[in-house]
């Protein structure tokens, strides 16, 4: 290729990936090139990691394949003889009668009190500019950035299950029951189906999607908190012992009372562990409430 590749011209780049692209801030092929294929699925909708190495792939080769243009030198214009500059005539020299009396003439003694005037009105005084210009300011230190410390629940996962989860979720669709899209009588809640002939359970073209396995997430990161922590469910205060602060998280069991869910509060601030659900951790009292009402009352 002599001309310069563009996005039109990769191979499996349609106009509307081309659109996407060019939205997303990649408008010639050295920019795809150089671009990430995970951060290149985030920013374009509908294009995978896979369809992303690929198109990074296709970039480089094309680039490899432009060869790169050579300067052709120039041919030296040859200058013919006649259009070559005449030289110059040569300067007349002084009559040699002049030239012997300047020698023959004796210099002028100078005295020792003129001769340190004359050497310091023979040297130029410094101006202000290259005053300016000897002057070096000193150089700033360069202060290096701390990198942030990465929390202990960040270094147990494996990041790439962490990636996979996310592309997941984005892709997940919504499970409805069958037709409930067409009739009004029909809830939005998941049904299975189990019709015999039903073209949805055979998973025909065109029909909505079913709950399978296959939608799950990596085991290892299966049941976590969005926050990355191990969220377990607390039922009384001595289920805190055995707890990380640094990898679990707590939510408090709906059946438990407000007496001893304070108490499962306190000993959480005191351990710094974090609770999901705190709710109000001061109730009113009825002594307060009686108060409040004689002063409405008055």
């Amino acid at each position: 290729m002599s001309k310069k590749p563009e996005l039109k011209d990769l191979p499996g780049l349609g106009p509307k990936l081309e659109e996407k692209l060019v939205e997303a801030g990649i408008k010639t092929v050295l920019n795809l090139s150089r671009a990430k294929a995970d951060k290149l699925a985030e920013k374009v909708d509908g294009l995978s990691v896979s369809r992303a190495e690929a198109l990074i792939a296709a970039a480089q080769e094309t680039l490899q394949s432009v060869p790169t243009p050579v300067k052709e030198a120039k041919p030296k214009k040859a200058v013919s003889k006649e259009a070559a500059p005449a030289k110059k005539p040569a300067t007349k020299t002084a009559p040699k009668k002049k030239v012997e009396a300047e020698v023959e003439a004796p210099k002028k003694k100078v005295s020792a009190k003129e001769a340190p005037k004359k050497k310091a009105e023979e040297k130029p005084k410094p101006s202000k500019k290259a005053a300016k210009i000897t002057e070096v300011k000193p150089k700033k230190k360069a202060v290096k950035k701390e990198k942030p410390e990465v929390p202990v629940r960040f270094k147990n996962l494996d990041q790439r299950l962490v990636r996979i989860k996310h592309d997941r979720k984005i892709r997940m669709p919504k499970f409805h029951a069958e037709n409930a899209h067409r009739w009004t009588r029909i809830s939005r809640r998941w049904r299975k189906i189990r019709g015999i002939d039903s073209y949805t359970r055979q998973k025909k073209k065109g029909r909505i999607a079913m709950v399978s396995p296959g939608y799950r997430t990596p085991k290892a990161i299966r049941y976590l908190h969005p926050s990355m922590y191990k969220e377990v469910p607390v039922y009384r205060p001595s289920d805190l012992e055995s707890l990380d602060p640094d990898i679990h998280a707590v939510r408090i069991a709906a059946t438990v009372g407000g007496r001893k869910r304070q108490d499962i509060l306190e000993r959480a601030d005191a351990r710094l562990i974090r609770v999901l659900n705190p709710g109000t951790k001061e109730e009113i009292g009825e002594e307060d409430l009686f108060t409040d009402l004689d002063l409405e009352e008055d």
